[in-house]
This record gives structure tokens, C-alpha cells and sequence, in this order.
């Protein structure tokens, strides 16, 4: 039986895995609520709307959960795979968790007031209160924190083992969090340089397209952010359970190399019927969509 990952790393991943299901919670009666008050089963008080409960829905339920729960995942895998945490990496976890936590607290409060009924898509001419968008900015620049504790554990354990190769686990754990770091520099742009501003009416005006082109370029990957941890589970979870091994481990290695390469600019592909993006473009981008399909190939064989 394999060792168990030190006490001080189990409570980091779970501290994380217990706001992703905390969001999957409130998320889930959000949903539930949803429901009543589209068929008009139930009215609810304080003028609470459908709308409002879908914001709410989605923003926990994508982004919340999804963010915690894989990076409390990862984490955990990390100290499996590489040893325990160090100190330092512990710091820049912790830190991250911290501004992720104060974001999503910022976030939930926002949309529970009914001042960010803008759906978990936010881009523009919907306008949400700025705070909305400055939560999402803790909770993206808190995740950037936590991965580069994540990079710095990975460059850990090979400046400690020159020579030998990373464990698979870890190598697709930084591959993630790379895609996710690159993924959220679209997002990001958007809410610092155009929505933020705007929202506080420091500017008159945004480029409507534009907010919704970067939020595609983080919102395409954003889908591989969730599907890779579960590919990690196939490729080294699910053969340690039942005692086999995976086909090829370069092989393995080759597909997060390519989930990372093709996932990234294909987001024109959510705007194919928007007028203000060149029919080039959206050729070239279907086109790189179904280059996808081959990593997801090599995953299924």
C-alpha cells in the first residue's frame, strides 16, 4: 500500500475540496430553485429571479467548484507523487486559497444582492456591479498564486532528481495548471481593462466583442480545465486501483502536450454566428477544433 501524504498536505487539499462542495451545494439549490420559478411553481421573496438563481447556478457551479476542487486535487496528487509539500509551496497555496476565498465571498454576495445578474458568461453589454468583477479577479489571481506553488513543487522534485523522469501524475498535474494559467490571461484582460472601468463609469463604453472573444479564449479551455483531472484519474488512478498499467507513458505524456497546444485558441469556435468575427477566422477555427479530437483519440485507445 502506498505511503499517505503528510497530514499538514491532506488539510491544504481539503480545505479546498470542502469550499468546492460547499459551492456545489448552494450552487445545486440555486439550480433547484431555478426550476420552480421558470414552470411558476413557486414565487420567491426579496424579488429573487430566475435569472438571478441561473447566475448564481453557474458562477458556483463552473467556476467556484470546479477551481477549488481541482486544485485541492491536484495538490494532493502532488504530495503523493513528489513528496511532501515544502514550506514554501505550502505558502503560496495557503495565500492563494486566501484571495480565492475572499473573491468568491465578494462574488456570492454580489449576486445574492442582485447587483451581478449576468449569468456565468458576464461578458458584455450585461453589466454587472463592479465588485462582481473584482471578486472574479481575486478568485482567478488567487488560482494563478496556487499554481505557481504547484510549478514550484514540481521544479522541486526535479532539481532533487536530476535525470529521472517526473512522476505522471505531476507532469500532467503542471500541465494543467499551465493550460489554466494561460486559459485565464483572456478572462482576466477583460475584467482589468474593459469591464472594471466600465462598471465603476470610468469609461463610457467597451468593445463588446472583444469581452466576449477573451472571455472564449479562457471559456474553451476552461471545458479541458475540467475534463484533464478526470483523464488523470484514467490514465494513473484507475490502473493502480485495478492493478494494471497504462498503454504507453510517453504516449500519456504526448496527450496533455496536446490538450495544451489545441485547446487553447479555438474559443471562435462559441461565436460562429457573431457578425463582427472574419468567416477566415471562424474556418480556421473549426478546423483547429477538430485537431482536439486527437488527444481525446489517443485517451480512448
Amino acid at each position: 500500500m502506498g505511503k499517505l501524504i503528510d497530514r499538514k498536505d491532506a488539510k491544504l487539499s481539503m480545505a479546498h475540496i470542502y469550499i468546492g462542495f460547499a459551492a456545489v451545494l448552494l450552487g445545486g439549490i440555486a439550480g433547484l430553485l431555478q426550476t420552480f420559478v421558470r414552470n411558476g411553481s413557486i414565487q420567491l421573496p426579496a424579488g429573487i429571479g430566475y435569472y438571478q438563481l441561473l447566475t448564481a447556478h453557474g458562477v458556483l457551479l463552473a467556476l467556484v467548484f470546479t477551481t477549488y476542487f481541482i486544485i485541492g486535487f491536484l495538490y494532493s496528487g502532488l504530495s503523493k507523487t513528489t513528496g511532501t509539500l515544502t514550506d514554501s509551496v505550502r505558502k503560496w497555496a495557503w495565500t492563494g486559497y486566501v484571495v480565492m476565498t475572499l473573491g468568491t465571498v465578494i462574488t456570492t454576495i454580489m449576486i445574492l444582492t442582485n447587483d451581478a445578474t449576468v449569468l456565468y458568461t458576464f461578458y458584455a453589454p450585461l453589466q454587472a456591479s463592479p465588485w462582481f468583477y473584482i471578486g472574479l479577479t481575486l478568485v482567478v489571481v488567487g488560482s494563478w498564486i496556487s499554481g505557481i506553488g504547484m510549478i514550484k513543487q514540481y521544479l522541486n522534485w526535479k532539481k532533487t532528481n536530476p535525470g529521472k523522469l517526473s512522476p505522471l501524475f505531476s507532469y500532467m498535474a503542471v500541465m494543467t495548471i499551465v493550460l489554466w494559467l494561460i486559459a485565464t490571461l483572456g478572462v482576466a484582460a477583460s475584467v482589468v481593462l474593459q469591464l472594471i472601468p466600465w462598471s465603476f463609469g470610468w469609461t463610457e463604453t467597451v468593445n463588446v466583442l472583444l469581452t466576449r472573444t477573451l472571455f472564449w479564449y479562457f471559456g474553451h479551455p476552461l471545458v479541458y480545465f475540467w475534463l484533464l483531472p478526470a483523464y488523470i484519474c484514467w490514465y494513473v488512478i484507475i490502473p493502480k486501483i485495478i492493478g494494471g498499467k497504462i498503454f504507453s507513458d510517453s504516449l500519456a505524456r504526448l496527450s496533455f502536450v496536446l490538450f495544451l497546444l489545441f485547446s487553447i485558441p479555438v474559443g471562435f469556435h462559441h461565436q460562429l454566428t457573431e457578425p463582427g468575427v472574419h468567416e477566415g477566422w471562424k474556418f480556421l477555427q473549426v478546423t483547429l477544433t477538430f485537431m482536439v479530437i486527437v488527444p481525446s483519440l489517443m485517451t480512448a485507445f
